[in-house]
């Protein structure tokens, strides 16, 4: 199917419908739920951040590919449009679950579940591993 078809077909009903939203610096969907922009992978990549009682959790989707990334966060995959911001949007969600100690939950790794991410002297390592 090509582009134009996708977006007829999928796209094209939810906005018609007065059902979408679209929005650049990030949006909050309530309370608990706001989208964080994370740009570098593909154009208008983004992260769930969900907050409840104080603590938080990241959905980092095409954030991290691989546990390396966050050791190494310059590290990209072959699939980052923008090498140089994806970089930047990871090395910025890192310390942002640093700070919040908000649990990370990738798509990519090769197993579920999730992980708490340290920060010292400007380099980020693993304070939690739970599969």
């Amino acid at each position: 199917m090509d582009d134009r078809l996708l977006y007829e077909d999928s796209i094209a009903p939810v906005h018609r419908a007065g059902q979408a939203v679209v929005w650049e610096d990030g949006y909050r969907v309530d309370g608990h739920l706001s989208l964080e922009p994370a740009p570098g992978h593909t154009p208008g990549s983004s992260v769930l951040r969900v907050s409840s009682r104080g603590e938080h959790a990241l959905f980092v989707g095409d954030v991290l590919h691989s546990p390396v990334q966050i050791l190494r966060p310059e590290c990209n995959s072959c699939f980052c449009l923008d090498p140089s911001q994806a970089a930047a949007s990871r090395r910025r969600l890192l310390q942002l679950a640093s700070e919040e100690r908000a649990l990370v939950i990738p798509a990519h790794f090769a197993w579920t579940g999730v992980v708490e991410v340290r920060s010292e002297n400007g380099r980020f390592g693993l304070r939690r591993w739970d599969a």
